[in-house]
């Protein structure tokens, strides 16, 4: 049996990798985000005041007040952000989700730095104008900071300066590895040699010492194959004689079944691959939001709602709702209602997906869809109980029943109520579906969120709703 050796992997991997710096690398970095976001929220809250004093007084006052002001901001920040990790290397690589953070954190401390400011009857003292401008100064600031480590971390990745363990990758011959060393690198690891398994009869351990593969930290066995697994478990019986730590990463199905909860009976490990619904306590804080952001939502979009009205009934003949059955929460029927923007009204077994160019398509109505303005009647569905902000995107009975019969996990997706925007809508998977490939990919996306629900993730995928509704795309 052969075990070919790769030594290059291109410039992903130089040899510049370094354990003692990449280990004082990564805490500093972690260090160095958390103390300067604390003193630029500190600065910021100084300079709008000084800022706002100079601009609507003309002179310069005692900022003691807010730098103390700051100190609070920056603090409650700074910790926050610590509790969730988001100063990791990794973490501060996704200028998206630090996009998120920030908008969610920066206002909640302002939010708490004004009741106490109502609690302790200290209003009187303290401008709301220079509030608004360390607020605008501070939003500013950390999304520079963030754009620099974004920059920064990224060019580093790409050197291969941050890898801290040195791995030794095994797989099976016919794997590619390019996927596996990449994200290797964001986990900070640095796939110094790469074995593949070309028959399950191997000696392992000779061409280990052969090879003179020594100078590793860890092993990480990244397994897809299936239908060899006794070449797999030759492998781990062999690694055994070595003092180093093995993992293993697993693909396909296998992979998406470890990645669930998991739990112990007896003395196995077990996984959860789809939660339940949602228990009393999370139905409840969902059913909150939905009331909230929904009745809202009807408020402020009233007067546009009343001008597409308008526009529905003049460009084409027709009622100006649209009325649909759907499938919601447990498989129960309602009615979804939408803005119409077709010549027909096609329902039950006669609903055809819209697509490019589609001549039922109105002229108001290839607008409205390519915006979505026709999804806003359904707020009035969340207000009434049929759906929910966020949730799967429901579909018509008769895509249900034939998807259902395709998929074998489409149905697991009414385990919540389906929403006005989900998880599967901002991950790219919108619009037309017109292979089982693309809604096998939105049922996928539809059960991690399933899986993965809290108000924090609603609160994501509303605002990144809001972000990606630009894309007309894949829309029609």
């Amino acid at each position: 049996m052969t075990i070919p050796v790769e030594q290059n992997w291109g410039p992903h991997l130089s040899v510049k990798s370094d354990r003692k710096w990449f280990g004082f690398n990564s805490i500093a970095i972690t260090g160095f985000a958390a103390a300067f976001d604390f003193i630029l929220l500190i600065a910021a809250s100084a300079a709008g005041h000084l800022f706002y004093e100079r601009l609507v007084f003309g002179g310069l006052a005692d900022p003691s007040l807010y730098v103390g002001i700051g100190l609070l901001v920056a603090t409650i920040f700074v910790l926050a952000m610590f509790g969730i990790h988001a100063y990791r290397p990794s973490e501060l690589l996704s200028f998206r989700r630090q996009l998120v953070w920030i908008s969610a954190f920066l206002p909640a401390a302002l939010l708490f730095l004004l009741a106490v400011v109502l609690f302790l009857k200290i209003g009187t003292t303290i401008s709301r104008g220079a509030i608004i401008t360390t607020a605008v100064f501070s939003i500013g600031g950390l999304i520079a900071l963030r754009l620099f480590w974004h920059r920064h971390l990224s060019r580093a990745v790409a050197r291969a300066a941050f890898p801290s363990r040195r791995v030794l990758l095994i797989c099976p011959g016919a794997m590619p590895t390019e996927p596996v060393v990449q994200r290797a690198a964001l986990s900070g690891l640095c796939v110094k040699h790469t074995m593949r398994i070309t028959e399950a009869n191997m000696a392992l351990a000779s061409a280990y010492e052969k090879h003179g593969i020594t100078d590793v930290d860890e092993v990480l066995v990244a397994w897809s194959d299936y239908g060899n697994l006794p070449a797999l478990e030759q492998c781990l019986i062999a690694l055994r004689q070595f003092c180093v730590p093995v993992s293993v990463m697993f693909g396909g199905i296998v992979g998406d079944v470890v990645e669930g909860l998991a739990q112990t009976v007896g003395e196995r490990r077990v996984f959860l691959t789809h939660r339940p619904p949602l228990d009393f306590y999370e139905r409840w804080l969902k059913r909150a939001f939905d009331i909230v952001f929904s009745i809202a939502a009807l408020v402020v979009m009233f007067p546009i709602c009343v001008v597409i009205a308008a526009a529905i009934k003049l460009d084409s003949p027709g009622p100006v709702l649209f009325a649909q059955s759907r499938k919601g929460y447990n498989g129960r029927a309602f009615r979804i209602l939408k803005f119409r923007s077709m010549s027909v009204m096609e329902d039950s077994i006669n609903v055809r997906q819209a697509t490019r160019n589609d001549p039922r398509v109105t002229r108001v109505g290839s607008f409205i869809r390519s915006t979505s303005l026709d999804e806003l009647p359904q707020f009035w569905n969340i207000l009434r109980g049929d759906m929910s902000v966020v949730g799967p995107r429901p579909h018509a009975l008769v895509h249900d029943d034939i998807y259902g019969a395709l998929i074998a996990r489409y149905a697991s997706r009414r385990h919540v109520k389906p929403g006005l925007t989900g998880w599967a809508q901002i991950n790219g998977c919108r619009g037309e579906t017109p292979t089982v490939d693309r809604m096998a990919d939105r049922v996928r996306h539809d059960l991690w969120y399933i899986n993965n629900w809290s108000l924090w993730l609603d609160l994501k995928i509303v605002f990144w709703t809001v972000v990606t509704v630009i894309d007309r795309r894949n829309v029609y």
